[in-house]
């Protein structure tokens, strides 16, 4: 995740003594969800009956328009290559095929005319 910090690996060095590597850790930008995205998906997921354990993935890939499609679905776990964000105890694990489009958006929720809708925003610049 991003911010986190690798474990530094404990080296032998030629004296016989134990030193401390650090270990240079990747920033990435991974997608954030919003605290009301994250409630929306807790409520269809109670609505829906689904376990408190599962968490949900965003899948999907370009389309010809240039677009990107995304599918969201509840699953136990994270494929092992997927990327995963949490908001509260709100796990969304995001399918590489969408990892990268999806790196510097917020996922957020917004009345439309059949409902709550899921939308993608760019996330606000870092100071």
């Amino acid at each position: 995740m991003q911010g986190e910090l690798a474990e530094a690996p404990s080296v032998h060095n030629q004296k016989g003594c134990l030193g401390w590597v650090t270990v240079p850790t990747k920033e990435e930008t991974v997608l954030q969800v919003t605290e009301n995205a994250a409630a929306a998906l807790e409520s269809i997921r109670q609505m829906e009956g689904i376990p408190e354990s599962h968490g949900t993935r965003l899948t999907g890939g370009p389309q010809p328009t240039g677009d990107i499609a995304v599918r969201l679905e509840f699953v136990e776990s994270p494929v092992e290559t997927d990327q995963v964000t949490k908001q509260g105890e709100t796990e969304v694990y995001v399918d590489p095929e969408v990892a990268e489009p999806l790196a510097e958006a917020v996922m957020d929720v917004q009345n439309s005319e059949e409902g709550l809708a899921f939308v993608f925003r760019p996330q606000a610049p870092q100071q």
